[in-house]
């Protein structure tokens, strides 16, 4: 027979949470005693149960026969326990086990003040529920503001893996800011020190606090030993920053910054990295640095305003110092500015753009819009028997000092008749518009020689364009088979007519018009070309069909599109594209395909044939392995005949296998057959548990040199090695972006998923 004795005392011992890592894939599920679930979280009462209980003049009890203390949602339970009224005085061992919705104890003792809401364990073990992370404290010490632990120990590791704990005299967790602090730390790896620390602190929830981030270390040619010690600083809810410190041994020590900033309305961050001396420059090269600003502000429901602006010291920071915020590859730096609104019948975009051009690009004049405003329907004005009206307007002011033409205004309106017919089965669209632009282009005056399309540039003029597009498609489908398997197939015809007459450009300048790929999408748009500047004449007509197939899951197994342009009438042409030798006036017949035909394989091809000189102009092939995420392998190869100004051939292999549970091996290799060369090289080996995980990577690619002409990639080349060391505690850091697959899509390797319409 159970006695129950009530104490209306109010205690509560608090739990504890580790900003841990949800690894919980490395502990075998926890089974909680049923009581737990029948505990109510807002009774504030303690509740002792006991098989026998004895009283003493009503100033003590002694519990016994299986004690039971319950206070909200945590449960104690020990073979004996008493308690002293005068003392207000709980005491219990025997072997204690503690159990909350977050923490379970193990421990020898037990004993609380219930009047100053004060508990102690002694030779505790415990362990989070909810997350993972266990350890050990000789004496630990809760109260409804914190825990102390000493002589205390933690991990991240299950139950008999010793990759990595932290060991500390004493460890306080304070429950009003959601942080702990630890004083003479030692971490240990497989039960070696290998870092003391007199003083830490570490977060116990989702907190922010200033303190060190994770050290990153590498080495290279150009750089030597690449040291990288951040510091985070908490400066308010809604901002923060990082001040890192990086140390190159052939460069000198630079200093690089991050601010960031969160409200109702706006958000951004700034950027600046700075060298106040690079030690492999000469004498008097300067300081170079890398400033970023970046800012969105939505102010009303209909306005949003963006800043996007980079500025470099010089034109090889990126491709030799590298950066957080841009590829050492780019070859030009985006600053824009711009205001846009969202009205239900007129968007407005106003925008300032500009360009760095990076590198010995004499003949590359880049032309910053100050401003470009595009005004145009938000959407068709609906007239009767369907017909859809729209319009688009856009004025550009171009300047650039250093170009023959150093100013110039276009204005450009395109007002749009559409007539569409919608249906499950079949899509039919007539249009019809024009497109008039008008030019005021100011020369230099200072230039002794012109170039030979200068003379031509006329200071006023226009252009105007009509257009005609008719476009239809149908939409059939079928039962069909899929090795073996149920599926559905289908099969959509495209054909387009479109008309533009021939209109001599050759009097205006070329400003944002650049040419466009003629992919089997592109074959069906209007303009071969991106920009105003430049419009072809049409007549012609496009073909094009697209099958798929679709397995019983509705997985697309199968895509194959074919199409190619039928010209009525030659095109014209001529004074069209002067900076790019291809024709305006090739019949291009393009094609892509995508293969799923196993449930691991992927084959992905893309080609464009110009069927009037019987060359292939741009092709792509990929195949792709993909057992999981562990266990893949890609195999690719393009091809480009035109790449400003070079033909370009590379095949590429990358691959990631799993030598055993722990360990893996990823690799990849790109060349260049044109010009029998290795691009790039690079390996990583990666050992990963359930706490710990460490990865070496070392690389080797041809050096980016802009100062050489972009079209003289044939010049001798330099090659750079380099290795990097990553180090992760799992739970006791930030871990992400550390598995395969992030090391994948986001590292030095340059996987790319295969792209079906499913991914």
């Amino acid at each position: 027979m159970k006695y129950q004795a009530l104490y209306l005392l109010m205690f509560g011992l608090p739990g504890l949470a580790f900003a841990a890592e949800p690894v919980r894939q490395c502990y075998p599920t926890l089974t909680l005693p049923e009581r737990l679930a029948q505990l109510d979280k807002n009774d504030n009462n303690l509740r002792i149960f006991s098989g026998k209980v004895r009283l003493n003049d009503n100033q003590s009890a002694v519990f016994s026969d299986g004690v039971e203390l319950t206070h909200r949602d945590t449960l104690l339970s020990a073979p004996s326990a008493t308690f002293s009224k005068a003392e207000q005085h709980m005491f219990a061992d025997g072997g204690i086990s503690y159990y909350s919705p977050q923490l379970k104890v193990s421990s020898s003792s037990f004993s609380a003040r219930v009047n100053d809401n004060n508990a102690t364990m002694t030779d505790a073990d415990y362990r989070f529920i909810s997350q993972a992370g266990r350890g050990y404290a000789k004496e630990m010490q809760a109260s409804s503001e914190q825990v102390k632990l000493k002589e205390a120990s933690f991990t991240t590791c299950p139950d008999g893996d010793n990759g990595w704990a932290l060991e500390a005299e004493d460890i306080q967790l304070n429950a009003d800011d959601g942080w702990g602090e630890a004083w003479n730390s030692v971490v240990k790896i497989k039960g070696v020190p290998v870092l003391y620390l007199p003083y830490m602190t570490f977060p116990v929830s989702n907190q922010r606090k200033s303190g060190l981030l994770i050290p990153k270390f590498g080495s290279s040619q150009k750089l030597g030993v690449d040291l990288q010690l951040p510091y985070y600083l908490n400066l308010a809810d809604n901002y923060d920053a990082t001040i890192t410190p990086r140390y190159m041994s052939e460069r000198g020590t630079q200093l690089k910054t991050e601010f960031r900033y969160l409200t109702a309305q706006d958000s951004g961050k700034l950027q600046l990295e700075f060298l106040p001396e690079d030690q492999d420059k000469p004498a008097g090269f300067g300081s170079r640095y890398l400033s970023h600003v970046e800012h969105r502000s939505d102010f009303a429901d209909n306005w949003r305003a963006q800043v996007d602006f980079t500025d470099v010291s010089d034109d090889g920071y990126l491709s030799e110092l590298g950066s957080d915020f841009n590829n050492q590859s780019d070859t030009q730096l985006n600053r824009q500015a711009s205001l846009s609104y969202f009205g239900a019948d007129v968007r407005s975009d106003i925008r300032l753009q500009g360009f760095e051009i990076l590198g010995n690009y004499a003949d590359t004049y880049s032309y910053a819009a100050l401003p470009q405003w595009d005004l145009q329907s938000a959407r068709p004005l609906q007239l009767p028997a369907g017909v859809e009206f729209s319009w688009h307007s856009q004025y550009s002011h171009f300047a650039n000092d250093n170009a023959p033409i150093k100013q110039a205004d276009r204005l450009h309106l395109e007002p749009t008749l559409r007539l569409p017919y919608v249906t499950p089965a079949y899509e039919l669209q007539f249009e019809t518009g024009l497109m008039s632009t008008f030019y005021q282009q100011k020369r230099r005056t200072d230039l002794t020689t012109l170039p030979p399309e200068l003379a031509l540039v006329a200071e006023d003029t226009e252009r105007h364009l009509p257009k005609v597009q008719l476009n239809g498609k149908l939409n059939f489908e079928r039962d069909a088979r899929w090795f073996g398997q149920s599926s559905l197939q289908t099969l959509e015809p495209q054909i387009q007519y479109l008309y533009i007459p021939y209109r001599d450009q050759s009097q205006i300048w070329q400003y944002d018009t650049a040419r466009l790929q003629d992919d089997y999408y592109g074959l069906f748009r209007q303009n071969r070309f991106s920009g105003l500047d430049r419009i072809n004449d049409a007549n012609q007509l496009t073909l094009g069909a697209t099958t798929r197939i679709y397995d019983e899951f509705d997985t697309e197994r199968f895509r194959f599109s074919l199409g190619q342009i039928l010209f009525l009438a030659t095109p014209d042409g001529k004074n069209l594209d002067n900076n790019q030798p291809i024709a305006a006036t090739e019949s291009i017949f393009a094609a892509e395909s995508v293969l799923h035909f196993q449930q691991r394989w992927f084959l992905n091809n893309g080609v464009q044939y110009d069927s009037k000189t019987k060359r292939v102009i741009k092709s792509n092939v990929s195949l792709d392995y993909r057992a999981d995420d562990k266990n893949l392998l890609q195999l690719n190869h393009r091809y480009s005949r035109y790449v400003s100004g070079n033909e370009i051939e590379q095949l590429g292999a990358l691959g990631t296998m799993p030598l055993n549970n722990q360990w893996q091996l990823v690799g990849s290799y790109y060349r260049d057959l044109h010009n029998d060369r290795m691009i790039e090289a690079n390996v990583g080996l990666q050992y990963e548990s359930c706490c710990w995980a460490v990865r070496l990577i070392a690389r080797r690619q041809i050096e980016t040199n802009l100062d050489l002409p972009i079209n003289n990639i044939n010049s001798p080349f330099k090659l750079d090695s380099g290795i990097a060391l990553q180090f992760v505690l799992k739970g006791f850091g930030d871990s992400a972006g550390f598995n395969v697959t992030d090391m994948l899509s986001t590292g030095v390797f340059g996987y790319r998923r295969p792209y079906l319409l499913n991914n």
